[in-house]
């Protein structure tokens, strides 16, 4: 079973960023992902789903495929919709539920096509006859057929005598290209608006972009990259390590909003960008500590979950189990360590918001421990988080930034009480 060193459990847990922590985490979920297609596989063959043999076939031509190309093929395999299909769809066999294995095919054939091999998969359609092909685009075949055999050599294919050339930069007939922002210093994140498993949470990830919405994310997001090269180089080497997709979402009234999940590892959902390239900067710094956490708590449990208890959350509305605790708080210190960097920039709101922050993250630290909600790794990780923290909260802050993060904390709580009935412990 794939284990977490000790080198990088400490690192995530005492150091604001470590590249190569987040790339241990990495290539721990791309060997995870890898098992748990074969077990898509092997549970097909299992449960004699007719699907089981199309399936077998496809994991075979991904091997050979990755073995010929690994860069090129580990690329597709980094996808974070891959793993989203494979885990409903390993969940939805044992359950005797409707997901396809054979969809496998299409991940083999997004490998024949992005290192150039070649192959033959047979895949099923959706209603209207179309493939996603994850991490590259969509493809229309103008059939009525539910399923298709297809034959790729690299960008060529074949279906039914019908040739389609892809192209893995612009729309073309018969074919969507997902689009690839150009971030900087030569990292590219894809802009996933069309596959089915693009986000576990239903209806929040919004339709195709259209042309006209595009530059919104080609200019903002590489200027908020160019605020983390200055100010937070080792963060933006960890968004590098770990980040393949951007979902956008629904955006709110005002400002952004974002999320990350576990299902979908290598993604940030985010809605459209707008405002102050800082403020994205910060969104950014904010949810690559949800996805280290996330990531390392697929392999070593933090809380014990047994504890069904919720609690108060000074960033949140709503009252949150353990989990969701640790989650905010290292996602929290992650925001305070950003404004310690960057405040002397950005006056008086950057002070506010380091004020704030800080003091909520040592509120919930003192909460998990108080309450007991922590396992062992867990009160050892907090340990770690705690001497992070340290070095924040003795950043020195002037009176006018202090009251004013005092006040907000207070109606934060006000408004949470009023609206949950109850104090927290």
């Amino acid at each position: 079973m794939s284990r977490v060193s000790d080198k990088t459990f400490r690192a995530l847990a005492e150091e604001p960023a470590n590249a190569e922590a987040a790339a241990e985490l990495n290539g721990l979920q791309l060997r995870h992902r890898v098992a748990l297609l074969k077990g898509v596989v092997e549970e097909a063959d299992a449960a004699d789903h007719p699907d089981a043999g199309p399936a077998s076939a496809a994991y075979t031509a991904l091997l050979e495929l990755e073995a010929a190309a690994p860069a090129a093929v580990g690329r597709v395999l980094h996808h974070p919709a891959v793993s989203a299909w494979a885990w409903r769809t390993f969940l939805s066999l044992r359950a005797r539920g409707p997901e396809r294995p054979s969809r496998l095919g299409a991940v083999t054939l997004a490998a024949a096509i992005a290192s150039g091999g070649a192959c033959r998969v047979h895949v099923p359609l959706d209603d209207q006859g179309r493939l996603m092909v994850p991490s590259l685009g969509r493809l229309s075949l103008g059939t009525a057929s539910a399923e298709i055999e297809l034959e790729a050599e690299g960008r060529r294919l074949r279906a039914h005598g019908r040739r389609i050339d892809v192209d893995l930069g612009a729309d073309g007939p018969g074919w969507q290209v997902l689009h690839r922002i150009r971030v900087g210093d030569g990292f590219e994140i894809v802009l996933d608006d069309l596959d089915p498993y693009r986000w576990p949470e239903p209806g929040r990830a919004t339709p195709r972009i259209d042309p006209a919405g595009l530059p919104a994310w080609r200019d903002l997001l590489p200027q908020a990259w160019t605020v983390l090269r200055e100010t937070h180089p080792a963060v933006a080497e960890e968004i590098v390590a770990m980040v393949r997709a951007i979902t956008p979402i629904a955006a709110p009234p005002e400002g952004v909003s974002s999320a990350s999940a576990r299902e979908t590892f290598g993604a940030i959902a985010m809605s459209v960008p707008r405002g102050s390239a800082t403020w994205l900067a910060e969104t950014l710094a904010h949810e690559i500590q949800h996805a280290k956490l996330d990531a390392l708590m697929h392999f070593v449990p933090l809380v014990r979950y047994e504890r069904t208890d919720s609690y108060y959350a000074p960033w949140r509305p709503d009252p949150r189990p353990a989990h969701g605790l640790l989650q905010g708080a290292y996602a929290y210190l992650g925001v305070s360590e950003f404004w310690q960097r960057r405040h002397p920039r950005e006056g008086l709101r950057g002070r506010v918001e380091l004020a704030r922050w800080r003091e909520g993250v040592r509120r919930v630290l003192d909460t998990l421990e108080d309450e007991q909600l922590l396992n062992d790794a867990g009160m050892n990780f907090v340990e770690g988080m705690r001497t992070r923290l340290g070095d924040v909260l003795a950043e020195p802050l002037d009176d006018e930034a202090l009251a004013a993060a005092e006040r907000a904390a207070a109606d934060h709580k006000a408004a949470w009480q009023a609206r949950n009935g109850r104090s927290d412990r």
